[in-house]
C-alpha cells in the first residue's frame, strides 16, 4: 500500500495544528484572537511554502509558528499576571 507523500505531510501538519493550537495555546489560556493570529500565520506560511516548493516542507513551515506560539503565550501570561 503506497500513500502519497503530500497526504502524509498534510496529516503531520494537521496533527501539529491540533497539538499546538489547542493543547499548547489552551494550556496558557490564550485569548481566541491570539489563537487566530497564530493560525493565520501558520496557514499563510504553509500556503506560501506549498506554492513555492510544490510540497509541504516542514523544516520551512514550522519554525515561525512555533516561535509565534511561544511569544504569544509569554505575552498572554504577562498580561494575565498584570491584571
Amino acid at each position: 500500500m503506497f500513500i502519497d507523500k503530500g497526504i502524509i505531510q498534510f496529516i503531520a501538519l494537521s496533527l501539529y495544528v491540533v497539538f499546538t493550537g489547542f493543547c499548547f495555546c489552551d494550556g496558557f489560556r490564550m485569548h481566541i484572537s491570539r489563537k487566530l493570529i497564530w493560525f493565520f500565520i501558520f496557514l499563510s506560511i504553509s500556503i506560501a511554502v506549498f506554492f513555492c516548493k510544490k510540497e509541504y516542507d516542514l523544516a520551512l513551515i514550522l519554525p515561525m509558528p512555533i516561535l509565534t506560539a511561544i511569544f504569544l503565550c509569554i505575552y498572554e501570561k504577562y498580561k494575565q499576571k498584570n491584571k
